[in-house]
């Protein structure tokens, strides 16, 4: 994301109400005008049916939650770029932790932490939580291949301001890499998104949904130098606040190859409980096909059928 979201001008103005008044108000605006059921038609829903193998109707219904989310997400960028820092605290408050007793063993630990969360709901909101409730003092390095995001930089490093020692790295050479090494061993917790596509390096098969996906996955070396416990999360949206999702925590003790797929099978697990539990708020359905081989197809298995596969890879 390079610029500001571009949103309607009644969207901006939610964005400055309260986590809650502002998603319930959305909802209201939304189902009361049909705002963008006109829009995207059917949107996501022959996606939805054909890999997830739902029937037409919870489809088409998914699909209108999946729009409804998109927008919702650009609020909440907004909403932390432009609301004051005592009222996105009060957010933060509303961001609950399904497992806290799983976070407070691993952060009691004092050992380094690699946090990898999917590009699921207010993504941000649940990193910030997190932070300030187990990892209080240390600071979080986030790793990306590029720096042109301009709006999501102004808005994690407004992080800074509610007390997150939030910082970037961009990871483009092996010297990056190795930098992060010594920011883990020097307490920093990691950020590493799990759900990259596999032209950001070091890919691995994580079959799901009956479909050869692949995700990059260099997560297991970063664990294995540095010692780290990794830490998968997803975060999701509701009307009232936010929930942090915990997968297996795991660590990486050796480079053997029956250990890559130890620990890529856990990944995988989470990935795809994390999807199946809540499709319509996995931001990156739009490049499925960047996890596909070019040769994937999806039969379309919609009860009316007949119809030709889905290239989802072309």
């Amino acid at each position: 994301m390079t610029t500001a979201p571009h949103i309607p001008w009644t969207f901006a103005r939610l964005a400055s109400l309260p986590l809650a008044w502002r998603r319930r108000g959305l909802r209201a605006l939304v189902t009361g005008r049909r705002l963008l059921a006109k829009e995207v038609g059917d949107g996501f829903a022959a996606t939805f049916e054909s890999v997830l193998r739902l029937p037409r109707r919870e489809a088409l219904r998914l699909s209108r939650e999946a729009v409804l989310h998109d927008v919702a997400s650009e609020i909440e960028w907004c909403a932390l770029h432009k609301r004051p820092i005592a009222a996105i605290r009060r957010d933060i408050d509303r961001v609950r932790v399904a497992d806290p007793a799983v976070m407070e063993r691993v952060a009691s630990t004092g050992r380094p932490v690699i946090l990898a969360p999917l590009h699921m709901g207010a993504y941000v909101l649940g990193l910030a939580a997190l932070m300030l409730r187990y990892f209080p003092g240390r600071p979080m390095l986030v790793l990306r291949q590029r720096d042109d995001m301009a709006m999501e930089t102004e808005v994690i490093e407004r992080l800074r301001e509610v007390d997150v020692d939030v910082r970037f790295l961009t990871v483009s050479q092996r010297a990056d890499f190795l930098s992060a090494v010594r920011f883990a061993q020097k307490g920093a917790v990691i950020v590493v998104f799990c759900d990259l596509d596999p032209s950001y390096g070091a890919p691995a098969e994580m079959p799901m949904f009956g479909l050869p996906f692949r995700f990059a996955f260099g997560t297991d070396t970063l664990a294995r130098l540095t010692g780290a416990t990794v830490v998968p999360i997803a975060t999701t949206m509701d009307d009232r606040g936010d929930t942090v999702g915990l997968g297996q925590p795991f660590e990486v003790r050796a480079s053997a190859p029956e250990e890559r797929a130890h620990v890529a099978g856990i990944m995988r697990r989470h990935i795809q409980a994390a999807i199946s539990g809540r499709p319509e708020q996995w931001h990156l359905w739009p490049m499925l096909a960047d996890y596909l081989p070019s040769s994937a197809t999806v039969q379309d298995i919609s009860p009316a059928g007949g119809e030709a596969p889905h290239d989802l890879a072309a």
